[in-house]
Order: structure tokens, then C-alpha cells, then sequence
């Protein structure tokens, strides 16, 4: 499933936050190599079978977005843990 995802909306929508650590994403940086760049993250990865939609977007700094990678991630207060993919 493809939809025209909008990053801005998903950024806006998320108070230009990131999902997954909470630190600020601030506009200016987006589309920099700064940790703190907003980035759209995939949820459940393209390459894990996730669609591109607004329900699987979030927006996430640059720093979770890479260290995420393609796994999926859930959110545990300030640690990351990778879920079993089915």
C-alpha cells in the first residue's frame, strides 16, 4: 500500500518531536546530517513489509532513525528494544 505522505504533516503533527526519544527536531535542520534533524521514519520498515502511509509514519531524529534502521522499535521510557518480527 502506497499514500502520499506529506513529512511536514507527520512532523507537524508529532510537534516536531521525535517518536521514539522525545528530543526536539527542530524544521531548520531537516534535510542536514545533524542527530537532531527530523527524519520519517517507517515504523514497520518498506523492507520489513510496513506500507508507506500516515499510519506507519512518525517522525524521528536522525540519530533513532539510523540506529533503528530497518527494525522494528518500540518505545520503552529512554531505552529502544527491537521487537521479534514475525
Amino acid at each position: 500500500f502506497v499514500e502520499r505522505v506529506d513529512p511536514y504533516k507527520v512532523f507537524h503533527a508529532a510537534g516536531w518531536l521525535c517518536q521514539i526519544c522525545g528530543v526536539p527536531t527542530p524544521k531548520a535542520k531537516r534535510g542536514t546530517y545533524d542527530d537532531d534533524a527530523p527524519e520519517l521514519d517507517h515504523i514497520h520498515p518498506l523492507s520489513k513489509g510496513g506500507a508507506h502511509s500516515y499510519e506507519n509514519t512518525q517522525c524521528s531524529c536522525r540519530k533513532c532513525n539510523g540506529k533503528k534502521s530497518d527494525q522494528i522499535w518500540q518505545r520503552n521510557l529512554s531505552t529502544l528494544t527491537p521487537l521479534p518480527v514475525p
